[in-house]
């Protein structure tokens, strides 16, 4: 990501089915205002939309081909929904095997239209993974130039050295909000970096937590006013002033996204980004 680049993700969650049901000019029009404004990562999983945004995001591609050479693709594989074809229990689980990895890096290819996604993802922790197994799969993957980058994705801190030695971690996406600071408390954060991978925080707004016209939500109206801001563009400034981490986006509206760019241009000081946290958690920091 370059230096001057906001430190931002736009995610394709909500593009499709499970969400703002965008036509292909639309996905493509939303991908070249995010590029337009510096935001040049899409974050992307096979099983969005019940495994059809991907698809609906390699129909972008074609109805405008100049956005792929602009654009970084993150694919996450590795969730094995209840209703798929060999899925025989139907019981929603992991599968981070090469051999499902595989099943799914090419379908992801395919749906995409791409012959390489920039960094894969493992999309969620697997207790029975080989890292070796992985690592050996990877390094297949990156001599047919069918991946670049290796990422994870809601792994618990204590998983990631599982890779020492075996792959490099780019970045790790984690739940992370000022609503939703787990990752903080219990050192994933902290873990991630040490690692030497990126943080992307996904659900920065916590589900909307606080954005409620309660108590708590509106502590933080004064602080958000200090700095010119609304509510959410306060949130998302505090998650964007962690060192080494980036906003994972979910909205599907261009003036969204200008808003959001804005809102992390600086980051907060120390007093008002403990302040936000206090107010977040209701009770002083310790």
């Amino acid at each position: 990501m370059p230096s001057s680049a906001p430190p931002l993700i736009l995610g394709s969650m909500r593009f499709g089915d499970w969400g703002a049901r965008l036509s292909p000019a639309e996905v493509a029009r939303l991908l070249a205002a995010a590029l337009d404004l510096g935001i040049d990562t899409l974050d992307l999983a096979d099983i969005y939309g019940v495994h059809t945004t991907n698809a609906l995001v390699g129909a972008a591609l074609r109805h405008d081909p100049s956005l792929r050479p602009r654009l970084h693709l993150l694919a996450k594989v590795g969730i094995v929904m209840p209703g798929s074809p060999d899925n025989t229990r139907h019981v929603q689980h992991y599968d981070l095997s090469p051999t499902h990895l595989g099943a799914t890096l090419g379908s992801t290819l395919r749906d995409l239209g791409v012959a390489r996604v920039d960094t894969l993802m493992l999309h969620r922790y697997d207790p029975r993974l080989d890292a070796d197994a992985i690592a050996g799969w990877v390094a297949m993957q990156r001599e047919r130039g069918a991946v670049r980058g290796f990422g994870v994705s809601n792994f618990p801190a204590a998983a990631l050295p599982l890779f020492r030695g075996t792959l490099a971690l780019s970045a790790h996406q984690i739940e992370l909000s000022a609503a939703a600071s787990q990752a903080l408390d219990e050192g994933t954060h902290a873990a991630s970096r040490a690692a030497g991978a990126e943080v992307q925080a996904w659900s920065p707004l916590g589900g909307g937590a606080l954005l409620a016209d309660d108590e708590r939500g509106r502590s933080l109206d004064g602080i958000a006013h200090d700095f010119g801001l609304d509510r959410a563009a306060l949130l998302l400034r505090w998650v964007a002033s962690l060192p080494a981490t980036r906003v994972v986006l979910g909205t599907t509206r261009p003036e969204r996204l200008a808003e959001a760019v804005r809102a992390v241009e600086h980051p907060l000081p120390a007093d008002a980004w403990y302040a936000v946290w206090q107010a977040a958690r209701g009770r002083p920091v310790p």
